[in-house]
C-alpha cells in the first residue's frame, strides 16, 4: 500500500520539484503548484490520519526546495503544514506553529478590522484567493508586507477540509516601489518649484537691492527705518528659501574622496560652537573604534551633519544636552546625534524627511533641511532613521556601508 501511495505522490513531487528549481516562484507557477497541492492534499490528510508515512517525502521535498512559504490549514483554520520558506519568513519552527490558528500571524489592527473573517468567507464562498497583499507579523514582532494566494482543499465528496497557501514576502519590493514613486514625484515637484523660484529671483533681487540702498541713507530712529529693516530681513529669508529650493531640485553632483568621518565631525563641532554660545547647552562626543573612512563628498556631508546639529540645538532651546556618537562594526559606520529636547510628535515622524514638511513654527524653517540631508545620505548609499518622544528627545542615526 505504501509503495503505491509513494508512487502516486511521486508524480506530484516531480512536477513540483521542476517548478521549484528557481529561486522564487512566478505567479503562473504558483497557481500550478496550488492546483497540484490542492488536488493531492485531501489524500495526504487521510494518509496522515491513518499513520502512513508516504506523505513525509512529499512534504520534506517541498520544505527543502521552496523559498516561499507554503502553509497548510485544516478545517478549523489551524496550521498543520509549515515549510522552510515559512520558517525563514516568519521565524517560527514547525513545532512552535503547528496547531496555531492562522490569525496568529495577523497583526492585531487587521484582526480588529475583520481580516480573519474576510479570509474565511473568501475561501468558503470562492475557494480561491490570489495575490492578496496585506501585512503579517513575524516572531521578532516585525511587520512585513506579503502577497498571499490560498486555495481550498476538498475531499472526495467535494467538501472543504482545509486550505493551503503560498505566502511571499514582498516588503523590499514595496519599499523599492515607494522609493521610485517618491523620486518621480520629487523630480516633478522640483521642476515646477525650480521654475517658480527662477521667476521670483529677479524681482526679489531688485527689492533687496533698492531696500539696501535706502537703508544706507537711514539710521536707527529715522522714519521708515524699522519698516525698511523688516523688508530687508524678509527678502533675505525668501532668498534663502529660494536657494534651498534650487539646491534641492538639482541632481546632486558628488565629489567623492577618502573622507574620515571622525575628522569631519571635529570640523562640524568647531563650526557650530557659536550657535549655542551663551546658552546652557552641553555637546558631548563619543568615538567607539577607529578607521571611519568612507568615499564621500566633504561639502555635502558636512552640511548634512551641521543641519542635524543645528536642529538638535534648536530643539533643546536654551538648556539641554546634545550627544554625538560615531561607531563602527564589520559592515557599516554609524553616526548618531541625539538630544533631550522637545521631541517630535509620532504623527510627524513618517513625514519629516518629506520636502517642505516642517514641525517648526511658521517662518522658522523651510521644510527642506531634513529632506536634503536624507537625499545626501542616500546618495552615499547610506540610510537615515529617527526615534523620538515628546519632551524626551530625538535621535537621528546615519548608517554608511563600508
Amino acid at each position: 500500500m505504501e509503495k503505491m501511495v509513494t508512487k502516486e505522490f511521486g508524480v506530484y513531487l516531480d512536477e513540483i520539484k521542476s517548478i521549484l528549481k528557481e529561486n522564487s516562484v512566478s505567479e503562473k507557477d504558483e497557481t500550478k503548484i496550488m492546483n497540484i497541492v490542492s488536488g493531492s492534499m485531501s489524500k495526504l490528510i487521510e494518509l496522515m490520519r491513518e499513520g502512513k508515512s508516504a506523505h513525509e517525502k512529499f512534504f520534506s521535498d517541498i520544505i527543502l526546495n521552496s523559498v516561499d512559504a507554503i502553509i497548510g490549514y485544516d478545517n478549523n483554520y489551524k496550521i498543520f503544514l509549515w515549510n522552510r520558506g515559512a520558517e525563514d519568513i516568519f521565524g517560527y519552527k514547525l513545532e512552535e506553529i503547528t496547531g496555531k490558528d492562522f490569525s496568529f500571524l495577523i497583526p492585531e489592527y487587521l484582526i480588529n478590522e475583520g481580516e480573519r473573517e474576510f479570509l474565511i468567507k473568501i475561501i468558503s464562498e470562492k475557494n480561491f484567493l490570489k495575490n492578496y497583499e496585506t501585512e503579517r507579523i513575524t516572531k521578532k514582532g516585525d511587520i512585513i508586507t506579503v502577497s498571499i494566494s490560498r486555495f481550498a482543499i476538498f475531499n472526495t465528496k467535494h467538501e472543504i477540509i482545509g486550505s493551503v497557501g503560498i505566502v511571499r514576502d514582498i516588503t523590499k519590493q514595496k519599499e523599492l516601489e515607494k522609493e521610485l514613486r517618491e523620486k518621480e514625484n520629487l523630480a516633478l515637484v522640483g521642476q515646477v518649484v525650480s521654475s517658480i523660484a527662477h521667476s521670483l529671483a529677479n524681482p526679489l533681487n531688485l527689492i533687496s537691492g533698492n531696500t539696501e540702498y535706502l537703508l544706507m541713507n537711514k539710521k536707527k530712529g529715522d522714519k521708515d527705518y524699522d519698516e525698511l529693516k523688516m523688508i530687508m530681513e524678509e527678502t533675505n529669508s525668501i532668498s534663502e528659501l529660494i536657494r534651498s529650493i534650487m539646491d534641492f531640485s538639482r541632481p546632486l553632483k558628488l565629489k567623492k574622496e577618502n573622507l574620515d568621518l571622525e575628522e569631519l565631525l571635529k570640523e562640524v563641532l568647531e563650526k557650530i560652537k557659536y550657535s549655542y554660545e551663551g546658552k546652557d547647552i552641553t555637546i558631548k562626543k563619543e568615538i567607539i573604534g577607529s578607521g571611519f573612512t568612507i568615499m564621500g563628498d566633504r561639502f555635502q556631508l558636512k552640511d548634512a551633519f551641521t543641519n542635524l546639529f543645528v536642529n538638535a540645538i534648536q530643539s533643546v532651546k536654551d538648556k539641554g544636552e546634545v550627544k554625538a556618537l560615531l561607531e563602527k562594526n564589520r559592515t557599516e559606520i554609524k553616526f548618531t546625534i541625539s538630544d533631550n529636547g522637545s521631541g517630535i510628535a509620532e504623527k510627524d515622524l513618517s513625514n519629516i524627511f518629506k520636502p517642505f514638511y516642517s514641525t517648526k513654527d511658521y517662518g522658522k524653517g523651510t521644510g527642506l533641511g531634513l529632506a536634503i540631508t536624507n537625499k545626501v545620505v542616500k546618495e552615499h548609499s547610506g540610510s537615515i532613521s529617527v526615534q523620538s518622544k515628546i519632551n524626551k528627545g530625538t535621535s537621528f542615526t546615519l548608517q554608511f556601508p563600508i
